[in-house]
């Protein structure tokens, strides 16, 4: 077993470290001020500041204070040798730095917070100065003497003229009765019928096909044979 001196050696060689935020323009002077204040809780080492670029309605801070404001945001890692929960301490360091206490956030670095944080600052980081590029459309001169003939063969058999209206209706019946007197009067009475065209009048044909023997040769109905698991015939 473990002897009660060897615990209570470990609980003083742990530390426990944070990550501080604030929304605002931090200096050098606010992180000794933030040093001073936190050997409370026996500072063992306070990182530079780090800096993300001004923007509006930072995320973290809308998201978790509601804050609305636009600001740059700096962070700050600090190793401690005494735990402490991260909302006493973000009140803590907002009063030692003099600011609002929705412009402070605190996480643990255990924090799965942190992590998600990272994500962020990451991919603002490398979304930094992006711009989408859109190219112009740049369209050859085209020459008007170029060869038409193409769109030429494509315009053979349009009739000249509108493709409405009275003088069109008048011009489709006159072509109608110019087939008519060519055709003879039974030319349009000998088109198929909707039962031809959907294939209904050949319905009895296809019953006979398939309801007797050999296509529909033999007198008889088609028979089928059941045969079951045991092979015998039914």
């Amino acid at each position: 077993m473990r002897e009660l001196k060897d615990i209570i050696t470990e609980s003083f060689n742990k530390e426990y470290g944070y990550r501080i935020k604030l929304a605002r323009d931090c200096s050098a002077d606010d992180l000794s001020k933030l040093e001073n204040a936190l050997q409370k809780y026996n500072l063992v080492s306070a990182t530079p500041w780090k800096r993300l670029p001004i923007q509006e309605n930072p995320i973290e801070f809308k998201r978790l204070k509601g804050l609305s404001v636009t600001s740059e945001v700096c962070s700050t890692d600090v190793v401690l040798k005494y735990p402490v929960n991260e909302r006493i301490l973000e009140v803590y360091v907002a009063v030692a730095c003099g600011c609002d206490h929705e412009r402070v956030i605190v996480m643990g670095v255990n924090n799965p917070k942190r992590i998600e944080s990272e994500v962020q600052e990451e991919r603002m980081a490398n979304d930094k100065d992006r711009q989408v590029e859109v190219p112009e459309a740049v369209l050859d001169e085209v020459d008007s003497s170029a060869d038409q003939d193409h769109y030429e063969a494509q315009q053979e058999g349009v009739a000249d003229g509108p493709l409405f209206g009275e003088e069109y209706n008048a011009k489709f019946l006159a072509e109608l009765e110019k087939i008519k007197a060519e055709k003879g009067a039974d030319y349009f009475r000998n088109y198929p019928s909707k039962d031809g065209i959907m294939g209904d009048d050949l319905q009895a044909m296809h019953d006979n096909l398939t309801g007797k023997a050999h296509g529909g040769l033999a007198p008889e109905a088609k028979h089928v044979d059941v045969v079951s698991q045991s092979s015998r015939r039914n």
